[in-house]
């Protein structure tokens, strides 16, 4: 299949392919918002939420009401950060978080800039330094224009300070930094306590690193979560509910899938018809995501597998397993691409990242959907009657290649070590 290009790849070469294919993403994203004034599919449909990820949960620092009127599940940690942004700003200033993004663009500026800046330390620290190359400056831009950093960045969302602590993670080697790394990883977006799972397999259980990092992790939820005010029975209500009923949109969670689990939303918003066999078929892909992915998740906790086998499967589950995380969450896989590259067993991996990262796909239309009219910000605070809003292709494959990467590696490990549980 495409083995003798893994087994030939060029860094430089496959770099410039990848950038000529994210220079016309990026062509066509511009072109498209130049003449229609909102940009197209993978970015989501709500073309007045740009940057909202941030603003929403700022105003709500700035009006003291994050873990009481808003009801926010983000721990103690994301309160500290936003309050940084909050500094200056009077809460008589601002009514709305609409409001707070057009009175102070600047903070929009700055955050994104701050985000970049991210982007450029994660790909100059672990196991990147170990790539041989020396234009750097050529990864860095490949990482930055790649699809989920470009959704990531027009979102806002402070997905990458978890990238960030991923990244400190994996190249810390102290243990107890390595434990604190991930505490603050985990008090950034809960859902990577998967994580763990590297410390859990039964053949190098490793129950100091465990216990370490769980309390740690506690300590930093708990002392922050102290000092920013928060009612931790309220807190925890909270986010169960938010974790059975995610206040993710249905158009939010089909603009840019990285799981089949979200392809099961497309029957809410295409019509195909009183009986037909396609909502059945759309359906049964959460059922067959959530399986393989138990599958993977049991694999690498009962076969004797290596330590980055654990770490690849950490990573994948994260990016497969629930449809809440959202399509930003693709960005991590900026950090397992320096592993893979060294990796001749699982080089072939990258194959998918690279295809999930830049084939340009989004200006081939699957399904067009009919609204009255839009609100742009991007277009200039402007209303738009009657957008010609479609899904794009895109929407429907990445999802397929993600999947595609959990079961070339699941199939990998099968071949690698045959028996479930090896007894020494």
């Amino acid at each position: 299949m495409f083995k003798n290009w893994i087994r030939k790849i060029d860094l430089a070469r496959t770099l410039y392919l990848i950038l000529f294919f994210e220079f016309i993403n990026v062509g066509y994203y511009c072109y498209y918002l130049s003449n229609h004034g909102y940009l197209p599919a993978p970015f989501a449909l709500d073309k007045n939420d740009t940057l909202m990820d941030f603003y929403n949960p700022l105003f709500w620092v700035i009006k003291n009401g994050f873990y009481t009127t808003f009801n926010s599940v983000y721990p103690a940690i994301n309160y500290f950060f936003l309050k940084i942004f909050s500094l200056g700003i009077s809460p008589d200033q601002i009514s709305n978080p609409f409001q707070l993004r057009n009175d102070f663009p600047i903070l929009g500026i700055f955050i994104s800039f701050i985000y970049v800046l991210i982007i450029w330390v994660v790909v100059n620290i672990g196991e990147w330094r170990k790539v041989n190359f020396s234009h750097k400056g050529l990864i860095f831009l490949a990482c930055l224009l790649s699809v989920p950093v470009l959704f990531g960045l027009e979102r806002g969302n402070l997905i990458f300070l978890a990238l960030l602590f991923l990244a400190l993670y994996l190249n810390a080697s102290n243990p107890w930094l390595k434990a604190i790394c991930l505490g603050l990883l985990i008090n950034v977006k809960p859902y990577f306590a998967i994580l763990l799972v590297q410390y859990l397999n039964i053949h190098q259980f490793n129950k100091v690193e465990l216990i370490r990092s769980i309390l740690i992790t506690a300590a930093i939820f708990f002392v922050s979560g102290f000092f920013a005010g928060i009612n931790f029975i309220d807190f925890f209500k909270a986010y169960l509910s938010f974790s059975k009923n995610t206040t993710l949109s249905v158009e939010g969670v089909v603009a840019l899938p990285h799981s089949i689990a979200a392809l099961s939303t497309i029957k809410a918003l295409i019509s195909f018809g009183e009986g037909s066999r396609y909502t059945f078929w759309f359906s049964l892909l959460k059922v067959i995501n959530y399986v393989a992915v138990l599958i993977l998740l049991c694999t690498v906790l009962l076969k004797k597998t290596t330590l980055l086998e654990l770490l690849i499967a950490s990573i994948i589950i994260l990016t497969n397993f629930s449809i809440s995380t959202g399509g930003y969450i693709l960005i991590i896989y900026i950090v397992l691409i320096p592993y893979l590259l060294q990796s001749k067993e699982y080089k072939k991996l990258l194959f998918f990242i690279l295809l999930i990262y830049a084939l340009p796909v989004d200006w081939i239309n699957f399904k067009e959907l009919s609204y009255p009219y839009i609100y742009s910000y991007l277009g200039g605070n402007i209303y738009i009657n009657n957008p010609g809003f479609f899904f794009s292709i895109g929407s429907i494959i990445r999802p397929l290649f993600n999947f595609s990467l959990l079961i070339i590696f699941l199939m990998s490990l099968f071949r690698k070590y045959p028996r479930m549980i090896y007894v020494d």
